[in-house]
C-alpha cells in the first residue's frame, strides 16, 4: 500500500486492517505524523512559507523561536485556517473526483518581552495547528485481472462465505471495484517558547511543544460481479456470488512531545539569517479500528439467506519517532521590498516505530527501503505600501518516496495581503494553491489509482500589539 504526504496532505488507500494480520500500522502512519503542514500565520503562508529568516511575530514559535528575541512589544495573536482537498483519480480508464474540507483554529498565542537592561528576553505561549490530515479519494472501474478477496483476513473472508475452510476462493478477477475514502484530523502543538539576544543582533531561542491530535479514516470498498461470471455452482452448492461491501474505520488519538531550537542573526543592512532545528517528535498513537463486511449472493442458502455480515474490530497502541528537520532561511530588505528564501532538509529514513508488536516494528526495515532524504525549497516576497502589504511566494516539496518523479512533488503558489489598523492591529490573510500527482494501491499493484491532487489553503490572522 502506498500513500502520499500532505500532510497535509496525503490520501490513503485502505490501511488493510482486513489483510493478513488485520493491522492498521504501515510506514505511511509514521509519514503522516512526520510530515510538515502549511505552518501557522497568514503572513508566512502568503510569503510561500519562507519565514525562517523573518520570524518577527508570534508565528516564530513555529518557524524559528529565536525570532521572538526581535520583538519589543507584547502581542496577542489569533488565526483561523481553511483547507479544501480535491482529488481527481483515474482507475481502469474511469475518472472520479471527490473533495473534502476542514476549518480549524490555526493558532492562538501571546508574546511578552520581559524588561531587560540590555539585549532582550522574550517569552511566547500558545496553541498551534501544525498539520491537517484532511484528504479524499473516490474510484470506480472494472478490474479484469484480480480481486481483493484472496487478500482478505482469512477469518473475515470465511465468515462472509467468500473462501472455503482452507482459504481458497474461486473469485479471482473480472469484478467492478469502487470505493470512497475520507481522512480527517490533525496535529496540534501546545507551545512554550523563549528567546534571548545572546550578542549584538544575535538571537537564540527554543520552543517546547506538547503534541496532541487525532486521526480518522473511513473507507467503503465494494466489489461487484457485474457480468455474472460467478453465477455457477461453487463449493458443491449454489454459490452465485454477487457483491462484497467492506467498511473500514480507524479513530486514533495522538500525544507526544517535540522541541525546536533556533538561531537568528540580523546584519547591519537589515538582512537576517536564521536556522531552525526541529528535534524528533516522540508520540504515542492509540487506535480503535474496525472492518464491517457484507457479502451478497444471488442464490439463498439452506436458511434462506442471501447475505452475510461480519465485523472485526480491535485496539492498538504504538510509538513513533519522527526525523530531525533542519531549516535555514535568509531575508533581505530592498527598500520597501523584502525577499526571503528557505531550505528545509529531512531524512525520512529516520522515522521509526517502537513499543509495538514485532510485526509492526518490522516496518522499520521498509522505511529504510522505501523512503529517502529530501530538501524543501521555499521563496517569498513582501512589498510594503504603508498600511497595506502585498505578498507572494512559491514552495517545492519533493516526495519522500524513493524513485518518485518530480510530478509527485508538492508545489504551492501563494499570495497574501496585510493591513495595519491604527498602528497596533494587523490583519493578515494568506492563500496557497497546491498541486501534485500521486498514486495509491488498494491491495496490490493490479488495483491502482492514479491521482491529481489540488488543494486550497487559507489562513487569516489578527494580531494586537501593546
Amino acid at each position: 500500500m502506498r500513500k502520499n504526504p500532505t500532510y497535509l496532505l496525503f490520501i490513503p488507500t485502505l490501511c488493510l486492517m482486513f489483510a493478513a494480520q488485520a493491522r492498521a500500522q504501515f510506514p505511511e502512519d509514521a509519514l503522516r505524523i512526520s510530515s510538515v503542514g502549511m505552518g501557522i500565520g497568514g503572513r508566512s503562508l502568503g510569503m510561500g512559507m519562507a519565514f525562517t529568516g523573518v520570524a518577527n511575530d508570534y508565528s516564530a514559535t513555529y518557524w524559528n523561536p529565536a525570532g521572538l528575541g526581535q520583538m519589543r512589544m507584547s502581542e496577542m495573536n489569533v488565526g483561523l485556517s481553511y483547507q479544501s482537498f480535491g482529488n481527481s483519480s483515474t482507475f481502469f480508464g474511469n475518472t472520479r473526483s471527490l473533495d473534502n474540507s476542514s476549518t480549524d483554529l490555526n493558532n492562538f498565542g501571546l508574546v511578552y518581552p520581559f524588561p531587560t537592561a540590555r539585549g532582550s528576553l522574550v517569552f511566547g505561549v500558545g496553541y498551534n495547528r501544525v498539520n491537517d490530515f484532511t484528504t479524499a479519494l473516490s474510484f470506480d472501474g472494472f478490474n479484469r485481472s484480480s480481486s481483493i478477496i484472496p487478500t482478505l483476513n482469512t477469518d473475515l473472508a470465511y465468515q462472509l462465505y467468500l473462501v472455503d475452510s482452507v482459504g481458497y476462493t474461486p473469485i479471482q478477477d473480472s469484478l467492478q471495484q469502487r470505493g470512497k475514502v475520507l481522512e480527517g484530523g490533525g496535529l496540534n502543538n501546545w507551545t512554550f517558547a523563549a528567546a534571548v539576544e545572546a550578542g549584538r543582533q544575535l538571537y537564540l531561542g527554543v520552543s517546547l511543544n506538547i503534541v496532541s491530535g487525532s486521526y480518522s479514516y473511513n473507507r467503503e470498498y465494494i466489489e461487484t460481479d457485474v457480468f455474472n461470471k460467478y453465477s455457477q455452482s461453487r463449493f458443491g452448492v449454489d454459490y452465485a456470488f454477487s457483491q462484497v461491501d467492506l467498511i473500514n474505520t480507524i479513530n486514533g488519538d495522538i500525544s507526544g512531545f517535540t522541541a525546536r531550537l533556533g538561531m537568528l542573526y540580523k546584519f547591519n543592512s537589515g538582512a537576517r539569517f536564521g536556522i531552525n532545528i526541529k528535534t524528533p517528535t516522540f508520540v504515542t498513537v492509540r487506535e480503535d479500528f474496525a472492518t464491517d463486511g457484507t457479502s451478497t449472493f444471488d442464490v439463498a442458502d439452506a436458511q434462506g439467506r442471501y447475505s452475510y455480515n461480519y465485523r472485526q474490530d480491535g485496539k492498538t497502541q504504538y510509538d513513533v519517532a519522527t526525523p530531525f528537520v533542519f531549516s535555514g532561511g535568509l531575508s533581505v530588505p530592498l527598500n520597501d521590498l523584502m525577499v526571503a528564501a528557505d531550505v528545509e532538509f529531512t531524512d525520512w529514513t529516520q522515522m521509526r516505530f517502537s513499543n509495538a508488536d514485532p510485526a509492526v516494528e518490522q516496518y522499520n526495515t521498509d522505511i529504510k527501503e522505501f523512503f529517502r532524504p529530501t530538501a524543501n525549497l521555499r521563496v517569498g516576497a513582501e512589498y510594503d505600501l504603508g498600511e497595506v502589504r502585498v505578498r507572494g511566494g512559491y514552495a517545492y516539496m519533493p516526495s519522500p518516496y524513493r524513485g518518485d518523479p518530480s510530478s509527485f512533488a508538492q508545489k504551492y503558489v501563494t499570495g497574501g495581503l496585510g493591513f495595519i489598523v491604527q498602528d497596533n492591529v494587523a490583519i493578515d490573510a494568506g492563500y496557497a494553491y497546491g498541486f501534485w500527482d500521486t498514486f495509491h494501491v488498494n491491495y496490490d499493484r493490479t488495483s491502482t489509482t492514479t491521482e491529481k491532487i489540488r488543494t486550497h489553503n487559507l489562513i487569516a490572522t489578527v494580531t494586537y500589539r501593546f
